[in-house]
């Protein structure tokens, strides 16, 4: 993948990546999918640009983050339907190198085999 790192684009005010944001505070932001596949689908970052969350946040960070994954995850489901709300992180060093933690809200009723 080549270009700036689309959290830190975002971030910096950079043209092209200009985008809502659903919260942020000191440490995090969190804003809507860019391709949301599901209404609410939302993604939550550390605003500080690191590439291994286990070796370059602290404890005490990473939990914070967590607190923010968990706020965002509740206003999600109090604003759409959501029998079940997802949160995984999807990166990589080749890709998108820049942690950051997918929010998805599963609609009520998806049959179980089409549920990913």
């Amino acid at each position: 993948m080549s270009g700036p790192c689309f959290i830190c684009a975002l971030l910096g005010g950079e043209p092209g990546y200009d985008h809502h944001r659903v919260y942020e505070d000191e440490h995090t932001i969190a804003f809507p999918n860019r391709y949301p596949t599901l209404c609410g689908y939302c993604l939550v970052a550390p605003k500080r640009h690191i590439e291994n969350w286990i070796h370059d946040l602290s404890e005490a960070d990473f939990t914070g983050l967590q607190r923010v994954v968990h706020r965002v995850a509740k206003a999600i489901a109090a604003t759409v339907p959501a029998e079940r709300m997802y949160s995984l992180s999807l990166r990589s060093l080749e890709g998108i190198s820049h942690p950051h933690w997918h929010i998805a809200p599963r609609p009520p009723g998806v049959q179980y085999g089409q549920q990913q």
